[in-house]
């Protein structure tokens, strides 16, 4: 049966069709015997015949031998020359000859060429029970020769005979030996294939069931790579699928619990950050106020009169007051930025106005000292129209993003490190795009970088789900993003995300 056919069906569907096909190899081989059986029996009944055949050939050698004996005895006795004695010798050799008569019925009919003796025989017996002529020597020596006769033609009869039972007995071992060598054969064949074949199929098994059982001692490991080649379409086939779909429900329910996971660290890291921000913010402001207030009264005192070099000196005095008074804004502004940007945000879709989320994140992120030598670059579209999104789901990923590029971009030693972020109208469709000039992507690693838990970074510098967690997050909000990169030059991320188009005025910059 073709490999094919097999593959597609159930266990018990195989054992069916094994079952049936040892029984037609029974059926087949079991008809074989039979043939041959019937032959065997053939050459045995014949056999039988010929040993039969052979008895009555013996016996009637017997009778001849005897009555030969008889006529013998009688034709050089003495009492032929009387009549008595003629009578007796006559009466003794016609039982002798009926005898022999008697016993060629059961012969002559497997050898006619012995009526002619039959015939002889018949005449002497007239001659000697109906005499035409009177008894004598003559008559008796006439049986003699005609047993003689017989004895001649019974020889080349016993010699037909063995001839005979030699060619049977050839035939009937040559029938056995081919029986023999059939019945052999036929059960070598039989074991060797009916054994290759439950051997294969259960070896194979065996070799799935081990498959499937190491594969869910890895998945219960942490296995969540490709899943396993369904090779069979029966009952273990549908037990491999229902473990890669199992390895696939756990991939997804741990994508998802890492996924809440991140947003929930992203949220009350920001939160954390925001509520430092905010006690900082509180601790600062108000000396901040004091210096604010003594430099305003500084700068106060420049309206009131005094002589030259009191007045030069207080413009002295009043250009350090307007400094302090611009540098302690900018600290109480530096702030407040932060505590506004790490509030707590809605998780629903809203409008917003992505350039200047752009400027908040990467304001909030140059905090962090691996920007500290990147060149941050804004190219942002000024007539870009309003998106529809979750903010706290694009202020993370362009996070994510920035992050990214920051690591690709370390160590870099042939050019300053730098950092691209531009946006711009795409159709129905606003476009983000994140360039820098880091390492970059081979292609193989660049096929594999949504796949949970890749990630090229050393222990501890990366898990491998920020940019699963990032196209998550997107796609969620109706988005998409893509990434080209090459090795050496640099990586882009490329984000759409829908245009806000319904009651929504649009953002300009000013």
């Amino acid at each position: 049966m073709p490999p094919m056919l097999l593959s597609g069906m159930s266990l018990r569907t195989k054992g069916i069709w094994v079952l049936a096909l040892f029984l037609s190899y029974t059926l087949a081989a079991g008809f074989i015997m039979g043939v041959e059986r019937n032959t065997l029996y053939s050459d045995v009944q014949q056999l039988e015949a010929v040993h039969e055949e052979e008895g009555n050939q013996f016996g009637l050698n017997m009778l001849v031998t005897r009555a030969i004996l008889v006529v013998n005895d009688n034709y050089y006795s003495a009492d032929l020359d009387t009549a008595a004695g003629l009578e007796t010798a006559a009466r003794s050799i016609t039982v002798q000859i009926e005898a022999v008569l008697a016993g060629m019925g059961k012969i002559v009919v497997a050898h006619p060429d012995l009526l002619d003796n039959i015939v002889a025989l018949q005449l002497n017996l007239g001659d000697l029970t109906k005499p035409a002529k009177p008894l004598s020597r003559d008559v008796i020596g006439e049986v003699r020769g005609s047993l003689h006769k017989l004895v001649f033609d019974l020889d080349q009869v016993t010699k037909q005979i063995r001839s005979r039972k030699q060619v049977l007995l050839e035939k009937y071992r040559e029938t056995f030996d081919r029986l023999s060598l059939a019945w052999s054969f036929t059960a070598a064949i039989g074991i060797l294939f009916l054994g290759s074949l439950v051997m294969f199929f259960v070896t194979r098994l065996a070799w799935d069931i081990r498959r499937v059982q190491d594969r869910a001692m890895a998945i219960v490991e942490g296995y969540r790579g490709k899943p396993l080649t369904v090779t069979r379409h029966d009952e273990l086939g549908s037990l491999i699928e229902a473990v890669n779909k199992m390895q696939f429900e756990l991939r997804q329910n741990e994508l998802q619990m890492e996924l809440i996971r991140q947003q929930r660290f992203h949220k009350e890291k920001m939160a954390a950050v925001g509520s430092l921000a905010a006690v900082v913010a509180h601790e600062i402001n108000n000396p901040l106020s004091a210096v604010v207030g003594a430099a305003q009264a500084m700068v106060g005192i420049r309206d009131e009169p005094g002589s030259n070099d009191n007045q030069n000196r207080n413009n002295q005095y009043i250009l350090q007051a307007e400094m302090i008074l611009e540098q302690a804004k900018r600290v109480m502004n530096i702030s407040r930025q932060i505590s506004e940007f790490s509030t707590p945000q809605s998780s629903e879709p809203e409008h917003l106005d992505l350039n200047n989320l752009i400027r908040n994140t990467v304001k909030f992120i140059s905090f962090d000292r691996r920007f500290g030598t990147i060149d941050m670059i804004l190219n942002l579209d000024p007539e870009l129209p309003a998106v529809r999104t979750v903010r706290d789901h694009l202020t993370q990923v362009i996070m994510n993003l920035l992050v990214n590029a920051a690591d690709a971009a370390e160590g870099k030693a042939d050019s300053k490190p730098q950092i691209t972020i531009a946006t711009q109208r795409a159709e129905e469709y606003a476009e983000i795009m994140v360039t820098d000039n880091g390492a970059g992507m081979n292609r193989d690693t660049l096929a594999r970088v949504f796949e949970e838990f890749f990630t090229t970074k050393p222990p501890g510098k990366g898990s491998g789900i920020g940019l699963a967690v990032s196209k998550s997050l997107i796609e969620s909000d109706g988005g998409t993003i893509g990434i080209e990169s090459e090795p050496e030059v640099g990586t882009t991320v490329t984000i759409h995300l829908p245009l806000a188009t319904e009651g929504v005025h649009d953002f300009k910059e000013i």
